[in-house]
């Protein structure tokens, strides 16, 4: 079933996220109070409305009770994104993300009610510090204990090899999850990372191990830029 999302303010973050949401086959409508924007956007093909954010008669009249998830992505304004996540939150919205813009705006929205509250540029610049530290070529995600996910863009080296040849865990200690592979339709075809699956030039794997071992598997078969 097709997940809908309504994401409250148009702004670079929000009409970022709406792309790409939309790339995964969600349905994604965006609400914007000012007008000019919303008539620009709409031009672009975006689903569009103009309106309060902030007003709770509009946003019920939106129908962000029947969404699957509502983001609020007005944080440069720091009351309106309280107010419309109170808002939200009265009207019952399933899952309210808020984007903040420190920790303390965060601290606020967590307690109004808000269910994820992201910080993009800490939250980036934690993702970038991960890659510098280790020369990485693709994006690596903290995760417990020294442990990584990380994407790795893979070389010729393992082409037409498959998973159970390519013995990432003995070879390496690391598990892929996923890979994903470039389509002609725009979004990426995702592929189930079973024993059979046959890797090519290009892919994208995500793999969860220690930062060492991905290192290691990285430099040997990741793709050379």
């Amino acid at each position: 079933m097709t997940q809908r999302i309504i994401i409250l303010g148009a702004g670079r973050f929000g009409l970022h996220l709406a792309t790409r949401l939309s790339e995964y086959g969600c349905e994604v409508v965006l609400a914007e109070r000012s007008a000019e924007r919303v008539k620009e956007l709409a031009e672009d093909g975006y689903h569009i409305f103009e309106m309060d954010v902030e007003d709770e008669d509009a946003l019920n009249e939106l129908g962000v009770a029947e969404a699957d998830v509502v983001v609020v992505s007005i944080g440069e304004n720091l009351q309106g994104s309280v107010l419309a996540t109170l808002a939200l939150k009265e009207l019952q919205a399933k899952k309210i993300v808020t984007r903040a813009l420190d920790a303390k705006h965060a601290q606020v929205l967590e307690k109004v009610g808000a269910d994820l509250v992201v910080l993009p540029s800490r939250d980036m610049a934690y993702r970038l510090a991960e890659r510098l530290r280790d020369n990485a070529r693709d994006d690596r995600h903290p995760l417990l204990g020294g442990y990584q996910l990380a994407e790795v863009r893979l070389g010729p080296a393992l082409a037409n090899t498959t998973l159970v040849e390519a013995k990432l865990p003995q070879r390496f200690k690391i598990t892929a999850v996923l890979v994903t592979r470039s389509s002609l339709k725009g979004a990426p075809e995702v592929l189930e990372p079973s024993g059979e699956l046959t890797l090519a030039e290009g892919d994208r794997i995500f793999v969860v191990g220690k930062r060492e071992n991905i290192n290691s598997f990285e430099a040997e078969f990741g793709i050379k830029r």
